[in-house]
């Protein structure tokens, strides 16, 4: 690893985060702390791997860092949970170090925006891919939890933020044309695509308000509300004409494609959920500016094993069960 050592490593990457608060951490064996009483514990884990989920020449590893956390992050926002700690693992071929130590700049940099404590880890010598993942361990109130299972029959559903930005900066990385990138809409949407930002407060001020089913922005609009649907056995219609849209996607790539990667490009890490409808005021105004919601469809009736329609323009378009999936 470019003459660095495993230990002299990890007393670099160290150097990157802020010490735990007791003292409890990176040093020993395992991280160990003290859960706050009356607190459900919440945990998470995602795993970047090179190739499949980033690119090094499209990627800056301090970018990189801040994904891998913020991913993880965004699993606890849709649970409605406050972050705690973390452990990343890294699996990195000889040379790599300063790449990982850059990495580690990013990680520390959004954790403390977020109040996350890196806690510890592992580091491995690999002959594949770059490999990232990031363990998070965070709380919640017991009473307050989101979930997937829901839904009822009469919510309305609905979405913070916009959506398109990252799947449109990742659209125009994989075009390569120079001239469209160096557009100024660009910058917004190549932001979004690399360094997303977890909608925490959003979800812990959801979970007070007393919603009970949402899911993170993850795989794509239409794939996210099939979950919430199968989850809950609900059928929800879901109108692509409502979804709010990132005017710079519009402005670079035109409303036609801008629209089509809202509903199924993914990786906007924005919330999904579903309310009574009488309610949709009050949680619009309790939200953050950048969390505004917008009413995106809502759950029409029971459907076991769950249904969602695709509508525009007052029409069924397609069913839907589209999205990323792993395999």
């Amino acid at each position: 690893m470019s003459g660095m050592g495993e230990f002299e490593l990890i007393a670099a990457l160290q150097r990157h985060l802020d010490p735990a608060a007791d003292g409890l951490g990176i040093g020993d064996d395992a991280a160990a702390w003290a859960p706050t009483p009356g607190s459900l514990v919440v945990a998470t884990t995602d795993m970047l791997v090179e190739g499949i989920h980033f690119r090094l020449d499209w990627t800056s590893p301090r970018d990189l860092g801040w994904k891998a956390l913020a991913v993880n992050l965004s699993d606890l926002a849709a649970m409605g949970a406050a972050p705690g700690r973390a452990l990343v693992s890294v699996a990195l071929l000889p040379g790599q170090a300063a790449l990982v130590e850059a990495m580690y700049e990013g990680i520390g940099e959004l954790a403390r925006l977020t109040g996350t404590r890196v806690v510890g880890g592992d580091t491995v010598r690999t002959s594949g891919p770059l490999v990232v993942n990031v363990a998070l361990v965070g709380e919640a109130d017991p009473g307050r939890l989101l979930r997937r299972d829901g839904a009822a029959p009469g919510d309305i559903l609905m979405l913070t933020g916009r959506v398109g930005a990252s799947a449109a900066g990742l659209a125009l990385l994989l075009e390569g044309d120079p001239q469209r990138l160096a557009r100024p809409e660009a910058g917004p949407l190549l932001a979004a695509h690399h360094r997303p930002v977890p909608m925490l407060a959003a979800g812990r001020k959801l979970a007070e308000l007393g919603v009970r089913c949402a899911i993170d922005v993850s795989d794509g609009v239409a794939s996210e509300a099939w979950h919430l649907a199968r989850a809950g056995g609900v059928a929800i219609t879901l109108d692509v004409g409502l979804l709010p849209l990132e005017p710079a996607a519009v402005a670079i790539l035109g409303e036609v494609v801008a629209r089509r990667l809202a509903v199924s490009g993914g990786e906007d890490y924005q919330l999904l959920f579903t309310a009574p409808e009488a309610r949709a005021a009050e949680i619009a105004a309790a939200l953050p500016e950048d969390a505004r919601p917008t009413i995106v469809g809502r759950v029409t009736g029971p459907h076991p094993g769950g249904r969602v329609e695709l509508i525009e323009d007052g029409r069924v378009v397609e069913p839907v069960q589209a999205g990323y999936a792993a395999f």
